[in-house]
């Protein structure tokens, strides 16, 4: 069965006045940067997967009137499925919860939210990459719209995980504004629905997440302040060993081992406060680690940090470090390695001698003013 969903952009052409759009940045076609720097066998059709993603819709705010929400992000009107591909809303999203929802037509209990609400978590909110890349950078757009981030209300599925909560806490969201739901055995009817796009396609992130990060920096600069962990240095090899991985690299402890020799702190940044973390990665000159999560955090560091990516040789998990990267001026590059099969979350390795260039070159450049390529 074709799961059918209406684009908001297309419903506002359809019906006048059942939405409309703030923009904040207007749309881009552009060719992505190339990583500043690249270690290991390059993966095949590499340019493939990575310069196919030149286009950056509109950066904006949707405003949609009369919505029934369906799970965090499956949103209906008179009967019809609507979908955002510029909030990484995708139809494909949508037909999987609807799927795990059940019968549409079964009894269900409806809230009704008079009002503005917003839709800041969307596909991957289980993820707390999802949360540095996607959901926090909107705060900024919803900000550059004119809405009040302080006394705005959001809508919250009751299963986001406790560290999508801590970040709203760590940013000064009044708890009293989150609108927890059942996302299986509840309806929100929401009178304007606020849907706030993202800022990347996959690769390539618009210019604007530098005032985004700095927008994020402002709200938790209080909480923040302090001096380092003691056992910290500013140059850190951030380790997956003892986070929940689905995707198994192989050469962590040889790989850690060497970074500690060249000096770096290996640290396990999902053990660490997030306010301690921020702290963490605003004194960083220097961020290597396996492609993930935590090398997002990067988000708070400053221009000029030095981030490198250890990576298998699929397309997942993609390639939106390199994006932020840009955005903020942080040289940006991987080691990679190849995958043992071509299952999404298979097992990697990375060559050892690759791993040993690498270091050779990034772990002992300072601040400089252009970044040298590998010759």
């Amino acid at each position: 069965m074709v799961f059918e969903s209406l684009p908001l952009r297309d419903l506002m052409a359809l019906q006048p006045g059942a939405v409309d759009f703030w923009m904040v940045a207007p749309a881009t076609n552009a060719l992505p940067r190339m990583p500043d720097f690249v270690f290991g066998p390059l993966p095949d059709r590499f340019s493939d997967i990575y310069f196919r993603y030149s286009h950056l819709w509109a950066i904006g705010v949707y405003r949609a009137r009369g919505i029934d929400l369906l799970g965090g992000y499956t949103m209906m009107r008179d009967g019809a499925f609507l979908c955002c591909p510029d909030a990484n809303i995708h139809p494909a999203h949508q037909a999987d919860f609807v799927m795990k929802f059940g019968d549409l037509a079964r009894p269900r209990q409806r809230l009704f939210i008079p009002g503005q609400a917003v839709i800041l978590a969307g596909p991957g909110y289980d993820v707390y990459g999802h949360w540095l890349s996607d959901f926090l950078p909107k705060l900024y757009v919803l900000h550059a719209a004119g809405v009040d981030l302080f006394g705005m209300k959001v809508l919250l599925p009751n299963d986001v995980p406790r560290f999508g909560l801590a970040w709203l806490e760590l940013l000064g969201i009044p708890s009293e504004n989150l609108i927890r739901y059942d996302p299986i055995g509840q309806v929100p009817w929401v009178e304007e629905l606020l849907v706030p796009t993202t800022l990347h396609n996959g690769v390539r992130m618009a210019p604007v997440l530098r005032q985004s990060a700095d927008l994020l920096k402002r709200m938790i600069a209080r909480p923040v302040d302090g001096p380092l962990p003691p056992t910290a240095s500013r140059r850190v090899f951030l380790s997956r060993g003892q986070a929940p991985a689905n995707r198994m690299f192989r050469d962590r402890q040889r790989v850690e081992e060497q970074a500690e020799r060249a000096g770096m702190s290996v640290v396990h940044p999902q053990n660490m406060p997030l306010a301690e973390q921020v702290r963490l990665f605003q004194n960083v000159s220097l961020v290597i680690g396996e492609y993930g999560s935590a090398l997002h955090n990067t988000m708070f560091s400053p221009p000029g940090t030095i981030v490198c990516a250890l990576r298998g040789s699929l397309r997942h998990p993609g390639f939106i470090q390199s994006g932020m990267g840009h955005a903020l001026d942080q040289p940006t590059g991987y080691v990679f390695g190849r995958n043992e099969s071509d299952e999404m979350n298979s097992d990697f390795t990375v060559p050892e001698e690759a791993f040993a260039e690498c270091l050779d070159l990034i772990a002992n450049i300072g601040v400089v003013d252009t970044f040298p390529m590998p010759v």
